[in-house]
């Protein structure tokens, strides 16, 4: 019995003395998390980051030790990877035109998108696979369960491809127009992706066990990382603090970063992991009027750069007419610029509200365009190279021209919110008469030089693709993996297009019934807006980006969330 007490006396001292460096060290202030390191992120020699105006397109492996990233040397875009801890970057062999990476689970393999395609690298190995179809891509991830989810247009829902299947991974709501960029949370086989509405409200959403939940409002798109979502709104990087639990956003957000872009597409330019951010302003790369042969070669250029979205040539190609974005008032106008070295660009449009689509009349002397100016979309011509000209109403209906041809402008028009059809604008009567109509949209109608075929775009396949119609009733399909800017040869017999970042080129062959060669890629054109093709000589040209254009440089922001308050 003493034994026993003598024991029970000695460990309850043990415990005592124990307790006490215990009870000192619980009341220790924790040392504070390591201060917030802010770097450049430098692009590979003689190339620059990214591709076009996405100055940042990149992605943090798993393990926070490596970045693959989109890069552009020498006009070609390709992945390219780098180890955090050094400064040797590698190119990856097999992603030209690459885009949109994403990092597998396991950190084996990475995603990415070029042309029309979902494609997988691995990394050991270096082989590239197709997965499937993405006519007009806007993200993908990859879940710890092997499945892969995927946006691949710019309207619809999330996809998943698990085991060569695809299936949808959301449900679009009432007023939902997409489901874009999706991205694991890290947890499980949660993720998030940005519901778009038909008003163009971004708000990103949570899905967790088949439950979709919103979480909050952005300018792009969202992202978890180490508990927090991060959304841009306004160019400020946010980061709020997601309780696990209850699957919802819980506090004040933070600020990480200032001057963050948003693309075009909606896609907002940072990438971020447990520790890292990487984060970029937007680029508004200047553009330029460059001549190219029908080799693709570039062979000079026409006129001054500026903000160019659209180009089309007159019918002598001694001048183009181009939709720019005017400085001081930022919105769309349209400018006249010779082809001539020593010709000074003048304005067509001086309308406050935007003008563009500008077509050309077939004897060069007058001009239709789509303009606001009188707030409801109309048609509207002018006289060229007459300072004294007016704008002339020419049709008030909601359409894009397109073409002209004879007594007649080719344009589109709304069938419903979804569906176009192609019209044709009679001149002198301004009657107008529909010359494509379907279930699906058709846009873009142009008129071959003998007026026997009229192509165009549809989105039959599922995607954008060309079409021609032949005036007798026949009808030929173009292309068959994407395509859009119908342009026709000035002899009539070749079909120029794009794709992507690539001008094609498909040719009507000697058959009967007739039909297109398999289209051939004539130049890759990184960052390209907009193209036409001469009408006197055997040439295109295209709106590119200068060169010279200042790089928005990358920032890396290291060790951010000691920039959040600790929770009381």
């Amino acid at each position: 019995m003493q034994r026993s007490t003598w024991i029970i006396s000695a460990l309850i001292l043990a415990i005592a003395g124990l307790a006490i460096p215990v009870v000192r060290h619980l009341r220790e202030v924790p040392p504070p998390p390591p201060p917030t390191l802010t770097l450049t992120f430098g692009a590979p020699p003689g190339a620059e980051l990214g591709s076009g105006d996405e100055p940042l397109d990149a992605a943090i492996s798993p393990d926070q030790r490596q970045v693959v990233f989109v890069a552009t040397r020498a006009g070609t875009t390709t992945l390219w990877r780098r180890a955090l801890d050094s400064d040797r970057t590698e190119p990856l062999a097999g992603t030209l035109g690459a885009r949109l990476p994403s990092w597998s689970a396991s950190g084996d393999a990475v995603l990415f998108f070029s042309g029309t395609q979902l494609r997988r690298i691995t990394l050991a190995g270096g082989a590239v696979s197709d997965l499937a179809d993405a006519p007009s891509p806007s993200g993908a991830t990859w879940l710890p369960d092997g499945s892969i989810l995927f946006a691949p247009q710019s309207t619809g829902v999330i996809r998943r491809l698990r085991d060569g299947t695809t299936s949808d991974a959301t449900a679009l709501r009432p007023g939902d127009r997409a489901h874009l960029f999706p991205t694991w949370t890290g947890e499980g086989t949660d993720f998030v992706y940005t519901a778009v509405t038909e008003n163009g409200r971004r708000t990103v959403r949570l899905v967790r066990d088949g439950e979709a939940r919103d979480l909050a409002g952005t300018s792009g798109h969202g992202q978890i990382a180490a508990g927090h979502l991060l959304v841009v709104r306004d160019e400020v990087l946010l980061a709020y603090r997601l309780d696990d639990s209850a699957g919802s956003l819980q506090g004040q957000a933070t600020s990480l970063a200032t001057g963050v872009g948003t693309t075009p597409g909606g896609r907002s330019l940072f990438t971020a992991s447990a520790r890292m951010v990487l984060s970029s302003g937007s680029s508004t790369r200047a553009r330029e009027l460059a001549w190219f042969d029908l080799s693709g070669t570039r062979t000079g250029t026409m006129g001054q750069a500026g903000d160019f979205w659209q180009v089309r040539l007159s019918p002598d190609d001694q001048h183009a007419a181009v939709t720019l974005v005017a400085p001081l008032i930022r919105t769309l106008d349209i400018a006249i610029v010779p082809a001539t070295s020593t010709g000074i660009s003048q304005p067509l449009t001086l309308a406050l509200a935007a003008d563009s689509d500008p077509v050309w009349a077939p004897d060069g002397r007058r001009i239709v365009f789509r303009s606001l100016q009188k707030g409801p979309p109309a048609l509207f011509s002018k006289r060229v190279h007459d300072n004294d000209a007016d704008d002339e109403s020419f049709v008030e209906i909601d359409a894009t021209p397109t073409d002209w041809k004879g007594a007649s402008v080719v344009a589109h028009t709304a069938d419903a919110p979804s569906s176009y059809d192609i019209i044709a604008i009679d001149e002198a009567r301004r009657t107008r008469e529909t010359i494509v109509k379907t279930t699906f949209s058709s846009t873009d109608g142009r008129w071959s030089p003998d007026g026997q075929w009229l192509a165009y775009v549809s989105d039959e396949p599922g995607q954008a693709d060309l079409y021609a119609n032949r005036r007798e009733g026949s009808r030929a399909r173009i292309s068959f993996g994407g395509g859009t800017r119908p342009r026709w040869s000035r002899d009539g017999r070749s079909l120029f297009f794009l794709r992507g970042s690539s001008i094609m080129r498909a040719t009507i062959e000697s058959n009967s019934p007739p039909s297109f060669s398999p289209a051939v890629q004539v130049a890759d054109v990184p960052g390209i807006r907009d193209f036409d093709v001469a009408h006197r000589r055997d040439a295109l040209i295209a709106l590119v980006p200068v060169s010279t254009t200042v790089t928005v440089p990358v920032s890396v922001t290291v060790d951010w969330q000691s920039t959040i308050p600790t929770t009381p």
